[in-house]
């Protein structure tokens, strides 16, 4: 094959590959982020006549974007690569992919400040709902926190009408700094009929199917929307419950908890981005170093 073929031969390839990520879901920023990602990598290569790259050929580009570029852009590079090569893999292009194993660089970012719960904490707090209106609309709140990796703020804003069935259960979220639900999260199946249930009692206090999904159950104020302070409480209510104490475990700790949860499971980094619906890979890069780190430490690697 020539090289003009060799080069058309790529780019196909390429383009395959971007029209997969984009079936899969990935989203817009992320796909483009890739793309420069490879297109910086395959610069490289021509510009050292390389034309079958190998691990070490790889290992040598991340050693050299360190010297121009953040962690985070180096890292994203060594993402887009895996992924290309898994692709051309998958596809019976190539036998091996000589981008696994290669690691990325440390971010220097901090550890998140919200400690994750244990799964046991999670069960212990989903437990702490009784059968009462109270516990049913609680463990709603928290099955959608715990399952779903829903915000409080994105629990305050959602509405009966958000809730939509396309052979799934989904619910539109409205998250930070929007105004209009414009992402969905699939609620597990087995987690449907906690939603149902809460439904059947949300209409006997509001006796209609649209409005704030989750209301206020107190003399003040019952039957409005149930307010992000509130909503803070109950879950903070529910750890003591459960014999959770540590301050660094809030309300935000069960999106955490999901999120990570969703990496040591084995989602991919596309699942855990579009599952987090964070805008930029950055973000949940910082939880897929976070959980690797804590997974696979190098320090249960001694031996003496």
């Amino acid at each position: 094959m020539g090289e003009n073929e060799l080069m058309i031969a790529t780019q196909n390839w390429i383009d395959a590959w971007l029209d997969d990520l984009k079936m899969r879901g990935a989203f817009d920023k992320t796909i483009e982020a890739y793309r420069r990602g490879l297109v910086r990598f395959m610069r490289w290569l021509f510009e050292r006549g390389i034309a079958e790259p190998t691990s070490a050929d790889i290992a040598f580009f991340r050693d050299d974007l360190k010297e121009r570029y953040s962690a985070q852009t180096v890292n994203l590079s060594l993402s887009a690569l895996r992924s290309f090569y898994r692709y051309l893999l998958e596809n019976g292009a190539i036998s091996y992919s000589p981008a696994m194993g290669i690691r990325g660089i440390r971010s220097g970012k901090r550890y998140h400040k919200r400690a994750n719960l244990s799964d046991g904490e999670v069960r212990d707090v989903l437990e702490t709902c009784d059968q009462s209106v109270q516990g049913i609309r609680d463990r709603a709140i928290l099955t959608l926190m715990a399952y779903c990796g829903l915000r409080t703020v994105e629990v305050h804003r959602a509405n009966v009408e958000d809730l939509k069935t396309n052979g799934r259960l989904l619910l539109w979220v409205q998250g930070k700094g929007r105004a209009e639900p414009d992402d969905f999260v699939v609620i597990p199946v087995d987690q449907e009929r906690v939603i149902r249930y809460w439904l059947a009692e949300r209409a006997k206090i509001a006796g209609e199917e649209k409005g704030a999904l989750f209301l206020s159950l107190s003399r003040q104020n019952k039957g409005e929307r149930l307010s992000t302070r509130a909503i803070h409480d109950l879950v903070k209510n529910h750890y003591e419950q459960a014999g959770i104490h540590d301050p660094k475990k809030t309300a935000h700790s069960l999106r955490h908890s999901a999120i990570s949860n969703v990496i040591t499971h084995g989602g991919t980094p596309m699942q855990a981005q579009a599952f987090a619906r964070h805008k930029t890979f950055d973000t949940t890069l910082g939880y897929i170093h976070e959980v690797n780190r804590l997974a696979a430490p190098a320090e249960d690697l001694i031996s003496y």
